[in-house]
């Protein structure tokens, strides 16, 4: 139970077993936060900012469509706002001239665990299964559904789900390093990708529709070459980022950021992402929430996906990856949470090109 005026938060536990393991976690957290200074790299002060807030007006407009936790749709005015920051995103890539490529939103479990994706951030993952390529079995879901008023899959017939050979990617980028397998790069190149697509990643009970979704969409630039050359382009694509957030009037910073959750095996990770800059956040100040929306990424992956897939310069060399992220949906949330749903209080460079 968290505790608005004294700031505490309270867990309450059953039994010795559980309180120690909570008291782990939170001594764990609490070591690694003090070593995680605020930084702020660039930000813009917006001139205008609505004074009302969005989110119930976002639940009851005509073009939000509510379809389960975390699955949000659009239509009308902000679907057209929606595809302005796709174009937007689209044009940054072709600006560092990067190649585009298209993944399937569905990728082998074996994709996640060759990063070790499962040791870091297994509580996000969405796995797919399928019923077994049994004759008598299909037939007697297909008669148990007809037979049933709601039509649902009876658990009897759940529980006989094969094992999760695939899942539902969390992360757009993922399938891009593995394409790059024992690939070498000519001295002072660099290779440049770009992909868009569905991101699935699972969040309990902390969804909000556009602000925080189980599925939603992501824009991203990956570029392969030297540390010297990734840490130059990545600070380029921030400022064109930035830019972008001054033609627009959006009230942003640039910091310096970690994952917001690792396990208790990688938690000094976070340390490592802070203390060695190689990721920095563009937040979303929100007029009506006390914290920041994240929206972008800007990540150096040093050598960490390279090693995997044996990604080299041809003098032998590991390669390094770099990773600019864009998160649609949030962007979207951002701008309306800053300039309302009305588009007549949006800026012109919105409203001339967003159709």
């Amino acid at each position: 139970m968290f505790d608005e005026g004294t700031k505490l938060l309270t867990v309450e536990t059953n039994d010795v077993d559980s309180a120690a393991k909570v008291e782990a976690f939170v001594v764990g957290m609490t070591r690694t936060h003090k070593l995680l200074p605020r930084k702020i790299l660039m930000q813009h002060h917006a001139a205008f900012l609505t004074p009302d807030p969005i989110d119930e007006a976002l639940t009851k407009s005509p073009d939000v469509q509510l379809l389960g936790a975390g699955l949000t749709g659009l239509r009308g005015e902000l679907l057209a706002l929606f595809r302005f920051f796709e174009r937007e995103f689209a044009r940054i890539a072709e600006e560092f001239g990067a190649e585009d490529n298209h993944y399937p939103v569905m990728v082998p479990s074996e994709v996640l665990a060759e990063v070790g994706y499962f040791s870091h951030f297994p509580q996000h993952v969405t796995f797919c299964s399928h019923l077994p390529d049994s004759l008598p079995l299909l037939e007697a879901v297909a008669s148990d559904a007809r037979a049933n008023a709601g039509g649902r899959l009876a658990e009897t017939f759940a529980g006989r789900l094969a094992e999760p050979g695939h899942v539902l990617t969390p992360g757009v980028c993922l399938p891009c390093y593995r394409q790059q397998r024992g690939r070498r790069l000519e001295p002072g190149r660099v290779r440049t990708l770009t992909m868009q697509n569905h991101v699935f990643r699972y969040e309990a009970d902390n969804f909000r529709p556009l602000a925080r979704g189980w599925d939603f969409s992501v824009r991203d630039i990956v570029f392969f070459g030297s540390n010297a050359e990734l840490g130059r382009l990545r600070g380029e694509v921030m400022e064109r980022t930035m830019q972008l957030c001054r033609e627009l009037d959006l009230e942003v910073s640039i910091e310096l950021a970690n994952d917001p959750f690792f396990l208790d095996a990688s938690r000094d990770k976070a340390v490592y992402q802070r203390m060695g800059e190689v990721k920095y956040e563009l937040l979303f100040q929100l007029p009506h929430r006390k914290e920041p929306l994240a929206a972008s990424s800007f990540n150096l992956h040093r050598d960490f996906y390279t090693s995997v897939y044996d990604t080299r310069h041809t003098d032998g060399a590991l390669a390094e990856s770099a990773c600019m992220g864009f998160g649609l949906e949030r962007w979207l949330y951002g701008f309306l949470c800053q300039k309302g749903l009305d588009p007549s209080g949006w800026p012109a460079r919105v409203t001339a090109t967003r159709r």
